[in-house]
Parts: C-alpha cells; structure tokens; sequence
C-alpha cells in the first residue's frame, strides 16, 4: 500500500513539473518587439521575468521604470528621453540590462541620472550613449553590476553645475569597464565603494577623472585620464592599486596628476603621469608603494606635505620635470631597500657596476625656492648656470636647503615591463617573419630545383 502512494505522489510531482516548468521557461526567453508608437512602459510592465524588448527605431518618452528582470535591447536610432523630468532610466530590479540606447535629457535636481540603479544586483548597462543628463549613471547601494562600452556627457556647462559620470554610491563588486566619459564633473565617482574593478575607460574635460572618498578595495587599470582638472583624486581611502594607467595634460593652476589625502596602502605602478601641473601630490600619505612609473614633462614631478610615513618610491623615471620635488617639511627618503630612481637631472659615477650612483641624490633646491616667488625663473631651467648651481649643491649640501633624497639613484632609465613586453612581441614577430621567408625561400629553390630535373 506505502509503495503505491509513493508512486501516486511522484507520478502527481512529475505532472506538476512538466506542466508548469515548461510554461515558464518558454515564457521567460519570450521576445517582445516594441514599435515606436507603443508606450514604452506600458510594455514593460507587461512583460514577464525574463523577457527581452527589441525596441525598435524611433524616439520614447521616459521617465521610465523597470521593475522587474527583463533586458531591453535598442535597434539602431531606439531613443528615450526624459524631457527634463527626473531620472530617464530607474532600474529597481535585480538582472535587469538595458543594451544599446540613445538616453537623454534627465532632469536637474539633485540625483538626477540618465540610469539610475536603485539597491540592484547583476545588471547589466552596455553600449548606450547617454547624453545632456546631470548623472550619467548613478549606482545607488547596488552591486556586482558591469556597466561596460557607454559613452556619458553632460550639461553643456561649467563642471559645478553638472553630475558625475558614474556615480558609486556604497556597493561593491562592480565593473567599469571601456566607458567613454567627457564633460562632466568626476569622471568616476566612488563614494564608500569597495571591491570594484574599472578597466580602460577615457575620462577627459571634466574636473577630476576618478574621485575616491571612503572606498577600499578597488583596482584600476589601462585607463586614459586626460585634459582634467585633476586625474586622480583619493582622500580617506585604503587598499587601492592603479596599474598601466595615463595620467596627462592637467595643467590647470590646481591641476595634479595623482592627489593622496589622508588615505593609506596605495600602489602606484607602470603608470604614465605625464605633462601635470604636479605629477604626484602626497599629504598624509601612508603605506604608499610608488612603482616603475614615468613621471614626466611636469611643473613638479613629485610633492609633499604634512605627515608622510612608509612610503617606498622604487625604479620611477623622473624625465623632463621643471622641478623635480618641492621641498618637504620634513626629511623624505625617496627610494626603496634595493633600488631608488633614475633623476634626469642627477650626474654622478657608478664605482661598482651596480647601476647605482656613489652620492645620493638631492631633490630640490635654491632654485626651486626661487621659482615659487619667482616664477619667470624657469627662463633658466636647465641653463649652464643652474646646472651649475645644482651641481654645487650636491657636492656641499650645507649651502642649499633640500632635504629630500634619493640614497640610491640610478645611472640608466628604467626599462618598464610593458617595454619588455612589446620588445619580446616585436623579436618573435621578426622571428616569425623570418621562418616564413626561408621556408617560402627553401620551398621556391626545391621546386625550382625539380623543374630543372
């Protein structure tokens, strides 16, 4: 008797799987096309979980909500506009995607966005343009969401009156990657954000490229900061590691490559941080490890000011800077246990072959006092006079006033592993370009060599 009720309760289970399961999955991969003179809403309210919208050409009102795990799909010209009214996009469900619109027009209150993600998890933002908004997108305690290939622009205005490109608001696990950002106030945004990777994404034309404020735990890698007012802006924030970066061309009068504040365990490596008013700005800094970066073409290659403890500076190119360090407060040591810097403007002999020159290094001067009085001094950077000048100072340091040291130099440039790297591709492509000529080569002469037979 037990084994014919357990047969009748499975055979009962199976028939409520195979009648129900089925139903909702052929629901869930459900494909809606939505025309131009639908109301865009309308049909996202009544879509089911899962659904994909394949919106068509044409232009759709917003403000729009999306509640629920759908993905939206724009064909080529899909535009939605907020028409000034609050945010164009609110995404309120988890893996939720919105792939390939034009979105623009948000309102100017406060948070304003063009998308905004309100305590969402695994959504998606790919491929959109998203333009003449206050925030581009604003992520709002939401995690674990790739936001990936958008472009973002603001107002056409002066970056205090504009947004944030992305906005980072708590959250963790996110991915920014390949984003083009211009014309906004930061670039990338991350207020008490952790454990985010942002890779390859442009910033340009706006007041900082990254801002971080109270985050941890955040990489970023392979992106190109330009034209800014500042590149990259940390204060209060810890564990944070910048590979590969560009850092160029912010010359405004306040304009820093890299700015630390009060922040503590950051790596700095392989980065370019070229043509800034000051490469690098350490104030309070702690637990800084500072890489085989090129610091070049600055005003000021490296400054600092306040209390600056634990930070190693190790295989750093200094090329090109008008000044090399403004003077510190205090003693710094500028190199690491094995190695220092190479300083374009150091001159001195190497006893042992180790790469290594005999005298350290001293960075800042009398002249680099003068310039800041004085700033039509830097007439006469690099003359025979100053060289000449800095050379006396090395040699009886008791006449100039610096006391920031490189105890190591080295003689020779740094050769970056990315260097390396492209120097390792450009012999096994001549290697194989190469091989391919005496093959082609060896097979011509043999069958030239059976004609002849």
């Amino acid at each position: 008797m037990g084994k014919v009720i357990n047969n009748g309760l499975l055979l009962f289970y199976g028939c409520i799987f195979f009648l129900f399961i089925p139903w909702y999955t052929d629901a869930a991969a459900a494909e809606v096309t939505v025309e131009s003179d639908m109301n865009l809403q309308e049909m996202i309210d009544h879509a089911e979980p899962g659904d994909t919208l394949n919106i068509q050409k044409g232009l759709y009102r917003g403000s729009i909500t999306i509640s629920k795990p759908i993905t939206l799909v724009a064909q080529n010209g899909a535009i939605i506009d907020g028409r000034g009214n609050g945010n164009v996009i609110t995404i309120a469900s988890d893996g939720v995607a919105i792939k390939g619109f034009t979105i623009q027009n948000s309102g100017k209150d406060k948070d304003n966005s063009g998308i905004l993600l309100k305590e969402v998890k695994d959504v998606v933002i790919d491929s959109n343009h998203i333009s003449n908004v206050l925030f581009g997108i604003y992520s709002e305690k939401s995690s674990n969401n790739i936001i990936k290939n958008n472009d973002i622009e603001s107002f056409d205005t002066h970056f205090s009156k504009r947004g944030n490109g992305i906005h980072l608001y708590y959250g963790h696990g996110n991915f920014i990657v390949n984003n083009r950002i211009k014309n906004v106030q930061d670039g990338i945004y991350f207020d008490s954000t952790t454990k985010s990777n942002i890779q390859n994404n442009t910033v340009q034309d706006s007041r900082y490229g990254f801002h971080f404020m109270f985050s941890e735990d955040i990489s970023a890698e392979d992106n190109v900061i330009q034209k800014n007012v500042t590149g990259f802006m940390i204060m209060d924030s810890k564990n944070l590691q910048f590979n590969r970066n560009q850092i160029t061309d912010h010359f405004h009068f306040r304009g820093f490559g890299i700015l630390i504040y009060d922040s503590s365990n950051i790596v700095i490596e392989e980065n370019e941080i070229r043509q800034n008013s000051s490469g690098l700005y350490f104030e309070n800094a702690e637990q800084t490890h500072i890489r085989q970066n090129l610091i070049a073409a600055n005003q000021v290659g490296i400054e600092f000011k306040g209390d600056n403890i634990d930070n190693v500076l190790t295989e750093n190119n200094f090329i090109g800077n008008v000044v090399q360090s403004k003077i510190a407060d205090k003693d710094m040591l500028l190199n690491g246990q094995q190695k220092g810097n190479y300083w374009d403007d150091y001159s001195s002999y190497d006893l042992t072959g180790d790469g290594i020159g005999e005298i350290p290094y001293k960075a800042g001067s009398i002249y680099d006092q003068i310039l800041k009085s004085h700033p039509y001094w830097q007439f006469y950077f690099e003359s025979p006079a100053i060289k000449i000048w800095s050379k006396a100072e090395s040699m009886f340091p008791s006449i100039g006033t610096a006391n920031v040291y490189d105890e190591k130099p080295l003689i020779l440039p740094v050769h970056f592993e990315k260097e390396k790297k492209n120097q390792k591709e450009k012999s096994k492509l001549s290697l194989l370009i190469f091989g391919l000529i005496l093959t082609s080569s060896s097979v011509f002469i043999l069958l030239k060599g059976r004609r002849m037979e």
